[in-house]
């Protein structure tokens, strides 16, 4: 549990703030997409680092199960929300769809660029909030 109250936690604060810095500027200047698709992949692994410190945790006892997974699975379940705006993009001419839905929107380059960074802001203010919880809850129990 102190592995996650001293680095862990730490880390992922200092990567839902880039995460959001990352967001905003691309919402502000589209360009900064490419560096946003760096940034949440980056994301994927410190929240994976995240996923196996808290494993590690419920495995050495001392932390509420009940509670821990649960915030466990909102961590997980918070990374699908990162680039869908890549619902909206056009099909390829390699990759058609299965789906041929007329009503599908489909989105310009700018359109996806600016879904993409508020949905990396609000992600990274829900996953920072996620972590404060789990560091709150274990540490009450250390």
């Amino acid at each position: 549990m102190s592995a996650y109250l001293d680095a862990v936690y730490p880390a992922v604060l200092v990567a839902c703030a880039v995460l959001l810095l990352a967001g905003g500027i691309t919402m502000a200047a589209i360009r900064a997409h490419r560096i946003l698709k760096w940034v949440v992949s980056g994301f994927y692994i410190v929240t994976a680092i995240e996923v196996i410190s808290l494993i590690v945790a419920l495995v050495q006892g001392g932390a509420p199960i009940v509670m821990t997974v649960s915030y466990l699975f909102a961590a997980i379940a918070l990374l699908p929300m990162l680039g869908i705006a890549r619902l909206g993009a056009p099909d390829s001419d390699d990759t058609p769809s299965k789906d041929k839905d007329p009503n599908r929107p489909i989105l310009q380059p700018d359109q996806i660029a600016r879904v993409d960074g508020a949905a990396a802001m609000i992600i990274a203010i829900a996953a920072a909030t996620v972590a404060w919880r789990l560091a709150t809850i274990l540490g009450a129990v250390s």
